[in-house]
C-alpha cells in the first residue's frame, strides 16, 4: 500500500519462481501520465473495474492500445528497449511480471516476436470470463492466487515445459526490496556452451534479444535502482557496474530510458522506480 490515492499490492508466486517475478495490482484514483522504463520482461495486464485509460503503448506506429474503446480486457507486452507510455484517469489493473522465457513457455511464441510490442493475448481465452472472475474475487490475494494457478496450469501443459525448467536452473536476483516484497530476477545463460549461431538463436527465442544485449539491459536496470535508492554519484555507479566511463554509462542509460541518468535522478517517480510521472 502506498497511500489513499495510489496503492501497489505485491505477491510472489512460489510455484513459478524463475518464470514469474511478481504479481502486482496497481490502483490509482488520480489521473496520471506515465513513462515506464523498459524491464525486459513479458507482462500480462488485466484491466479491472474502474480503469479509465487514455492510451497505453510502446510503439504508437504499430498500435495504440485503448482497452476501454476496443472492448479488450487484457494486454500482453514486452518492453525490451523502449519505454511504455501510459495515460489514465483512473487505474485498477493486475499484472503478472514474467521473465522473457514466459513468451515460449506460457504464450507459445518466441520472445523476439513480441519484443517492444503490445497485443491482445488471444492465447488466454476466454479473456472476458477471466476478467469477470477477477472482478468478483474480493481480495488481492485471491486474485493473485487465481492468476498463479492459471499460469501454472498453462506451464504444465506447455510443450516447452522441460526446456523452460532447464532454463531457470540458474537464476540471479537483480534487485530485492524486503519492505515491499518487490523484486526482479535475471536469467543466467552464460553456462551454455553452444556454437555462436546456435546460442544466438536460443537467446533470441527465449530472451527476445542477444545475450549481450540482455546483460547490458540488466546493467541499466541495476543503475536505475541504485540511482533511485542511493546518493552515489554517477561516476561511482559507472565504476561499480563496469561501464568504461561515465560517458559510456550515460549513453547506455539514455538508450533505454530516453533520458540521461541526471534527468532520471531529478524526475518525479511513481510507485516504483521504473515509473516516471510526466506533466
Amino acid at each position: 500500500m502506498i497511500d489513499q490515492e495510489h496503492s501497489l499490492d505485491i505477491y510472489i508466486p512460489k510455484s513459478l519462481i524463475g518464470i514469474v517475478d511478481v504479481i502486482v495490482q496497481h490502483q490509482s484514483s488520480n489521473s496520471a501520465n506515465l513513462l515506464c522504463l523498459p524491464n525486459a520482461k513479458v507482462e500480462v495486464f488485466f484491466f479491472l473495474e474502474g480503469s479509465k485509460l487514455d492510451h497505453f503503448y510502446i510503439n504508437s506506429s504499430v498500435s495504440n492500445f485503448l482497452p476501454n474503446d476496443s472492448n479488450n480486457f487484457a494486454v500482453a507486452f514486452s518492453s525490451q528497449t523502449h519505454p511504455i507510455k501510459a495515460k489514465f484517469k483512473k487505474l485498477n489493473a493486475i499484472s503478472a511480471v514474467m521473465n522473457p522465457i514466459a513468451a515460449k513457455a506460457i504464450m507459445d511464441t518466441p520472445a523476439w516476436t513480441i519484443k517492444d510490442l503490445h497485443m491482445e493475448p488471444t492465447m488466454f481465452k476466454p479473456l472476458n470470463q477471466i476478467q469477470d472472475l477477477l472482478n468478483t474475487l474480493p481480495t488481492f490475494k485471491q486474485r493473485a492466487l487465481f492468476i498463479e494457478k492459471f499460469i501454472y496450469k498453462r506451464l504444465l501443459g506447455s510443450k516447452y515445459l522441460n526446456e523452460t525448467l532447464e532454463k531457470i536452473k540458474s537464476l540471479n536476483t537483480l534487485y530485492a526490496d524486503i519492505n515491499s516484497l518487490f523484486h526482479e530476477t535475471q536469467l543466467n545463460f552464460s553456462r551454455y556452451h553452444y556454437s555462436r549461431s546456435h546460442f544466438n538463436r536460443i537467446c533470441k527465442d527465449w530472451l527476445g534479444v542477444s545475450y549481450n544485449e540482455y546483460l547490458i539491459h540488466k546493467k541499466f536496470r541495476k543503475a536505475m535502482y541504485i540511482i533511485s535508492h542511493s546518493n552515489k554519484s554517477l561516476t561511482e555507479i559507472a565504476y561499480e557496474l563496469d561501464f568504461y566511463d561515465q560517458a559510456h554509462f550515460t549513453r547506455i542509460f539514455k538508450r533505454f530510458a530516453g533520458i540521461n541518468p541526471s534527468a532520471y535522478r531529478k524526475s518525479n517517480k511513481g510507485v516504483v522506480p521504473e515509473m516516471i510521472l510526466l506533466k
